[in-house]
């Protein structure tokens, strides 16, 4: 079988004790340091979480939020904590329509886009159900780094260069996360540069003494209320103190035996990945290998493409009561069969697929030697949120107002569009792509927690890495490493990256009908941990794409 690498191939991290994977080895080892101390994954799942939001500001930190399965390992449950950023109180359908045209741009940065930020109540709140150890030792290592600082890598000096005009727009994060601010040159840093973050270290300091009430109650809160209405935005002091967590049951389904457990609405990520799993079930990747020929790669494009079109219907399922009946519907092996009886042998142009109607997030996976794990994706959207620094706090806000719909057929960042399901409104929560996920081994012990960030193309990469380790009897770390194809229904192309087809597919599956596009950059950014059924051991496992690399105690 032919299955093309790419980059390098990604280094497994492997200890009988534990594992941990996030985007960062700094992040990676604060969590490891936790398992090493007598914590359990819980404990080292937030360390991490905390320490990414230092290291990792590009993609997350605490002023986003975003998603998380726990498991544990006891009682054999899993768990599903919501903290999405949710919408103020002031937010309005039509707050994005001005003089009758949609503005995209005040969705995507600025003061606008921030949503009310759910990151720390959801991480203490993990903490304090399922954790061994006190907030303030679990986030030492992030107000260590805050604090001393780190050297910067080539993926934040990318990103900082890609939202250079949106960061140098805010006082507060420009004068954090550029330099040559005082010549009225604002440029990014350069890779191995120091970036130090007093204010951010004191934030952290604050929340590791006296909780997630330290950041939404309190002087903390109406300064950052206070900064981000000065500056033109609606999110206030009642905001954040009004923000909770939500508990939710998970989506499940299954492929080849293997039992799969992933996120609800308000993410179409679980969604989408279960969806996909179901029609690719009833294909035969075998007949020629993953790559060779071209027919299994053809009914997954032609599948995203059917479920891209069907998610512009889809939004919050505290504001849609038909959000989980649609959940169940499109999860079934039923649905799957219909929409495989769509398919042709022939691509299905995108415009005649009715519509009823690159992202910048982070993911972690943690277990430890009970075997209780987490899968945790979390964001600020697009790179460096919406470069809105709350002055004197350190803390850069998302822009996850983007994820709504701010007018019907008008696409985001990501280049999705939605309907009036996923218009913005008071405490409404965005829909989402992200897609933390357990894969169960028939047997039913758990062997993979995985994840990824990358706006649309998380759940085709989830789905991806999955088929690699159950049909291709893959180990994770080449799952990870292998070339990853999606399609996003718009453009109508496949999207491949730079050398990820053999010229022999490629040009079978263009007698087909599809089109071609060589990504900009790397499709999905993933994290996995897995528990060899041989062995028992655990690996770590980060994208070689990237930064990331996993740690072990």
């Amino acid at each position: 079988m032919h299955v093309l690498v790419a980059l390098v191939l990604a280094t497994a991290a492997v200890s009988p004790r534990g594992a941990v994977a996030t985007a960062h080895p700094l992040a990676s080892e604060a969590g490891a340091s936790l398992l090493r101390h007598g914590g359990n994954a819980f404990d080292a799942a937030v360390a991490a979480a905390f320490a990414l939001s230092v290291v990792e500001p590009q993609s997350s930190g605490i002023g986003g939020g975003g998603f998380a399965l726990v498991y544990t390992a006891r009682d054999r449950q899993v768990h599903v904590v919501d903290f999405r950023e949710v919408a103020p109180a002031a937010a309005r359908p039509d707050m994005y329509l001005q003089d009758g045209q949609a503005r995209q741009d005040l969705a995507e940065a600025g003061p606008l886009s921030i949503g009310v930020p759910g990151a720390v109540r959801g991480y203490v709140e993990i903490l304090k159900r399922w954790g061994k150890r006190p907030l303030r030792e679990v986030m030492a290592p992030a107000v260590s780094l805050a604090a001393n600082g780190f050297q910067v890598t080539p993926s934040f000096v990318s990103l900082s260069e890609e939202r250079r005009e949106c960061l140098a727009a805010d006082p507060d994060a420009s004068r954090i996360f550029l330099r040559g601010i005082e010549s009225g040159e604002p440029e990014p840093l350069d890779p191995g540069d120091k970036l130090v973050q007093p204010d951010l270290a004191r934030t952290l300091q604050a929340i590791g003494l006296h909780g997630a009430d330290a950041f939404y109650k309190g002087l903390l809160a109406k300064r950052i209320a206070k900064d981000v209405q000065a500056k033109g935005g609606i999110l206030s002091e009642k905001d954040l103190a009004a923000y909770k967590v939500r508990d939710r049951a998970p989506i499940e389904g299954t492929y080849r035996g293997h039992r799969i457990v992933s996120m609800p609405p308000p993410s179409s990520g679980g969604m989408l990945v279960i969806a996909l799993l179901n029609v690719l079930e009833r294909e035969d990747p075998r007949a020629g290998g993953y790559y060779r020929p071209e027919h299994f790669l053809h009914v997954m494009a032609e599948t995203e493409k059917r479920l891209f079109a069907l998610r512009e219907g889809w939004g919050d399922p505290d504001f849609n009561p038909r959000m989980m009946q649609i959940a169940h519907d499109i999860t079934t092996k039923e649905f799957a069969a219909s929409l495989r009886g769509q398919i042709g042998e022939r691509a299905t142009p995108a415009a005649t697929l009715v519509q009823r109607q690159e992202g910048h997030t982070t993911h972690l996976s943690v277990i430890d030697e009970e075997g209780n794990a987490v899968a945790m994706t979390t964001t600020v959207n697009n790179g460096f949120g919406s470069c809105v620094v709350a002055k004197g706090t350190g803390v850069l806000l998302n822009d996850q107002m983007d994820d709504f719909a701010i007018a019907p057929d008008v696409p985001n960042a990501f280049g999705l569009s939605g309907g009036k399901e996923n218009a913005p409104d008071a405490g409404k929560e965005p829909l989402s792509s992200m897609a933390p996920t357990f894969l169960f081994a028939p047997s039913g012990e758990l062997r993979l927690a995985v994840g990824a960030a990358g706006g649309p193309t998380i759940p085709t990469t989830v789905a991806q890495i999955i088929i690699h380790l159950v049909d291709d009897k893959m180990k994770l770390d080449e799952a990870i490493a292998a070339s990853r194809v999606h399609h996003n229904l718009s453009p109508d192309a496949i999207r491949m990256e730079n050398n990820g087809l053999e010229a022999e597919t490629q040009k079978a599956l263009a007698a087909r009908g599809h089109q071609f596009r060589v990504a900009r950059f790397p499709i999905g950014k993933a994290c996995g941990v897995e528990v060899d059924p041989a062995t028992g051991f655990r690996a770590a496992v980060a994208d070689p794409r990237f930064d990331g690399a996993g740690a072990i105690p």
